[in-house]
């Protein structure tokens, strides 16, 4: 019984052994994807836009995710709900190694984009093998548009992206443009998308969490639980903002700027991403989501022709399963300053709020 006993023992011990390797591997390999999309504008676009099986395996529980955080916005003074605290605090994120720092590029706007000289003309890459009609798709008749009295959700699940450092918008860009700061990353956006669209009657529930601090891996995960909460406590909720800004390099190794030159104002420009189930996860009203892209592009298009990159029809969901108008948007590079992304942000707010009430036409 004693040998029986200690075999039973040993072989217990031998699994734990094995899921510690195991953990460290997907850590390794995680860490390895992320400094290999260093230098990869594929792998860039990839490990930033990524839903993939490994970054979903090592999620964090619902049980552990931080308590949610509301902002409802009352004019210029904002207000928490319910009474829920925010529990951010400020905290220096850890020094990483950065040899590429964006410089004031040349604008790229669209007309850099090989394609036809019509600008109106919608254009999507697809990122999958799906046979899109865009046509029926931009037509056909979505439930939950125009909005009467419409709500709509904005997180960020990379809530630490930033901007090229500039002016008065300065911080220390010591990891590949991130910063917890809330007044410089991509937080800072939301907000203000947030307050154009409460300036127009839509009711904004905006959740500040950076789901990526202080780890990427896991982030979708994390900003799953947050998204699923908010919507299970809001189910009027159908339309859902997850805000970004991307980050490409290019041949040279360096971060591109893109930019919109819009009444005189330069501003980054903006990219819708929409998921798919083609990736094998569950998502079964993504044509939704790509018929209410579809509508805002052409809105950006009619108005700014410039404003808008080509649509991007990835693999991958992005949580977009969650709501039937839920869709990934890019405000800008970490090329762009701050203040060209906020007048990107605020432009969009201004045509998404024409699309979402009906006032587009």
């Amino acid at each position: 019984m004693i040998k029986i006993g200690r075999f039973i023992l040993f072989l217990f011990a031998l699994g734990v052994l094995f899921h510690g390797l195991v953990a460290l591997g997907v850590d390794r390999a995680f860490d390895v994807l992320i400094q290999t999309a260093v230098n990869d504008t594929v792998l860039v676009e990839n490990a930033l836009l990524s839903q993939s099986p490994l970054l979903m395996s090592t999620a964090e529980s619902a049980e552990a995710a931080e308590p949610l955080y509301e902002i409802r916005y009352t004019g210029e003074e904002t207000e928490e709900a319910e009474g829920i605290p925010d529990k951010e605090k400020p905290r220096e994120l850890p020094p990483i190694h950065n040899p590429y720092r964006a410089e004031r590029l040349p604008g790229l706007t669209l007309t850099d984009h090989p394609r036809e000289p019509n600008t109106a003309d919608i254009v999507v890459r697809n990122h999958t093998s799906f046979d899109i009609d865009i046509e029926a798709l931009l037509t056909a008749p979505l439930p939950f548009l125009p909005a009467e009295n419409p709500s709509v959700l904005i997180y960020h699940t990379h809530g630490t992206e930033s901007f090229e450092p500039h002016g008065n918008d300065w911080y220390e860009n010591t990891d590949n443009y991130r910063t917890n700061d809330k007044n410089l990353n991509i937080t800072r956006v939301g907000r203000e998308i947030a307050a154009v669209f409460e300036g127009r009657g839509i009711h904004v529930l905006h959740n500040q969490y950076l789901h990526d601090y202080p780890s990427f891996r896991g982030s979708y995960g994390r900003s799953l639980t947050t998204a699923a909460r908010y919507l299970d406590r809001h189910p009027e909720i159908q339309i859902v903002f997850d805000i970004h800004r991307d980050a490409i390099l290019d041949a040279d190794g360096r971060y591109l700027r893109t930019v919109a030159n819009i009444d005189g104002v330069e501003t980054g420009q903006v990219m819708l991403v929409v998921g798919t189930d083609h990736a094998g996860l569950y998502h079964p009203n993504w044509r939704e989501n790509f018929g209410f892209a579809l509508r805002l592009q052409r809105a950006m298009l009619d108005r700014h022709p410039n404003l808008a990159r080509p649509i991007a029809l990835r693999e991958e969901r992005f949580n977009a399963h969650l709501a039937p108008g839920a869709i990934l948007v890019e405000i800008g590079m970490c090329g762009n300053t701050l203040q060209e992304a906020l007048a990107a942000g605020r432009i969009f707010a201004e045509i998404a709020a024409d699309v979402i009430l009906g006032e587009s036409e």
